[in-house]
């Protein structure tokens, strides 16, 4: 896995720092990863696509007093006027994604401040929009500000960034104060071409189709090393490790998928899904996602969409056994949409997934079950040009790997036995 992750480093350092789809660096990855398959003897598909490629040209904010605290560009907003927007600040108690947060608010011209929480970015650009607000700032619960886009970009009306809990207090002070700040959020924003890479082995039933996946894209702001290069490596290992045994009697057909435009939106597994045929569809058994599994503050954190759905909870139930297997203790996080398990659970197909933290700063109750610092982000290298391979947790990047592994190896040879939930 190692090795792979040096491949990948590599390329974004000959690639303008990055691996972002719809350039040159994802399609050195992607070739990289074609040319490892090929060699174990898959059956390889590239899926070409169109997308909305775009990137950050500046994210910056001064106050008053001349300070610039830390702000994030959120992808497919508005861009602010290249000479930058001067707004008072109006932060809000409420979360912005009701009609009632906005009875009788003063948003006009302002820059509003909301809770990250609560709902989709894209609901609370356009309640802001609505109020007549010339911008929208997103603040997240620890010191990092929250990454994000905005899903129609058309609708988009106004810019929106990101920001920290604590800028989010100087803002409120700067509120109180009557005082005025500046932003800059501007984007290039342009139609591109992006492939997937799906290995299918040539052997297996083809009647249950085990898939399994994991973004290859990084972020156009750095080289995506546990963003999702570790997960990409695992994957690469896991699949070349199950080739030997492809052609073993009573084995699913596996599947493994290196989506493309994540970062984007959740593009390539969308568009995965979507192009599927549907008898192809009606023989994929399940799917099981990897996400940020090698964050250097990390969690052991275990997709689970809850009751509803017992053929996801089976799943869930095997990783979090496979976890204790290895004496370790994961917990569950809730399909909130943020990576490429949420198109499969929207078709209906038995999914689990495995994630190891993002900006979300670590609690005291999960420091203490699994280490790592207490009030920190679990990667505070989150979309920024220092997750690089000098910042992974190793260890997360093994346990997770080989909680992964069990499970897949469970179910490339057994079929699903869901039980509901009591």
């Amino acid at each position: 896995m190692g090795e792979h992750l040096e491949e990948f480093q590599r390329i974004a350092l000959a690639n303008h720092g990055h691996r972002a789809s719809g350039t040159a660096g994802h399609a050195a990855s992607l070739s990289y990863v074609e040319k490892e398959l090929s060699a174990a003897g898959y059956l390889l598909q590239r899926q070409k696509f169109s997308f909305l490629y775009t990137e950050t040209v500046e994210e910056r904010m001064t106050l008053s007093d001349g300070r610039s605290p830390a702000v994030i560009a959120f992808g497919y907003a508005p861009s602010t006027p290249e000479a930058g927007l001067t707004a008072a600040f109006l932060p809000l108690d409420a979360t912005g994604c009701h009609a009632a947060d906005w009875a009788g608010v003063p948003a006009e011209g302002r820059t509003v401040v909301l809770p990250a929480d609560g709902c989709a970015a894209s609901v609370k650009e356009r309640a802001a929009a609505d109020a007549g607000a010339a911008a929208l700032l997103l603040a997240g619960p620890g010191p990092d500000a929250p990454h994000g886009w905005l899903t129609d970009p058309e609708a988009a009306r106004i810019p929106v960034g990101g920001i920290g809990a604590g800028t989010a207090g100087d803002l409120a002070a700067e509120a109180a104060a009557g005082r005025t700040g500046q932003l800059w959020l501007r984007s290039l924003t342009e139609p591109r071409t992006t492939e997937n890479l799906i290995a299918t082995t040539p052997a297996g039933d083809p009647a249950r189709t085990v898939v399994a996946g994991a973004h290859l894209d990084s972020v156009p702001g750095g080289p995506g090393i546990n963003d999702n290069g570790v997960a990409a490596a695992v994957l690469l290992e896991a699949a070349l490790d199950a080739a030997p045994r492809a052609a073993d009697p009573g084995r699913a057909r596996l599947r493994f998928a290196f989506w493309a435009a994540e970062e984007f939106g959740l593009l390539g597994s969308a568009h995965y899904l979507d192009t599927l045929p549907a008898p192809e569809r009606e023989a994929t058994a399940l799917y099981l996602n990897l996400e940020m599994i090698g964050s250097p503050n990390h969690g052991l954190y275990v997709l689970d969409p809850g009751p509803g759905d017992p053929a996801s909870a089976d799943i869930a139930d095997r990783l979090t056994a496979a976890f204790a297997g290895l004496g370790e203790t994961a917990r569950p996080f809730p399909p909130d949409g943020r990576s490429d398990f949420a198109p499969f659970l929207d078709a209906g197909i038995p999914t689990g997934g495995l994630y190891g933290g993002s900006y979300e700063p670590k609690t005291e109750e999960q420091a203490q079950l699994w280490g790592g610092t207490a009030g920190v982000p679990h990667d505070p290298c989150y979309h920024l040009p220092c997750d690089d391979t000098s910042g992974y947790s190793r260890t997360a990047a093994a346990l997770h790997g080989e909680a992964f592994h069990r499970v897949l190896e469970h179910y490339a040879r057994h079929p699903l036995e869901p039980e509901a939930r009591p």
